[in-house]
């Protein structure tokens, strides 16, 4: 059958603020992609960078199919302190 082929998830390579991050899974909610960056899902969304000033804005629990070397910026979304 098809046993030839890669065994397995083969890995993504992507950008999350300017920082290269590699995962087996392509799939995907957006909170977690966050959250592999430090980042709180409470306070940002994730952006997709789609084209030359395109984004394409994903919600905590949107699944996203990660691009190899796909470009994702996070956006914050938090109260801003008051000071």
């Amino acid at each position: 059958m098809d046993e030839h082929h890669h065994k397995g998830p083969r890995p993504v390579t992507f950008t999350l603020d300017g920082v290269e991050y590699t995962v087996d899974d392509r799939r995907q909610p957006a909170g977690d992609i966050l959250r592999l960056g430090g980042l709180d899902p409470a306070d940002y969304d994730l952006l997709q960078v789609v084209g030359h000033g395109k984004e394409k804005r994903f919600e905590d629990n949107e699944e996203v199919q990660l691009v190899p070397g796909g470009q994702y910026l996070s956006l914050f979304t938090g109260p801003t302190p008051v000071v």
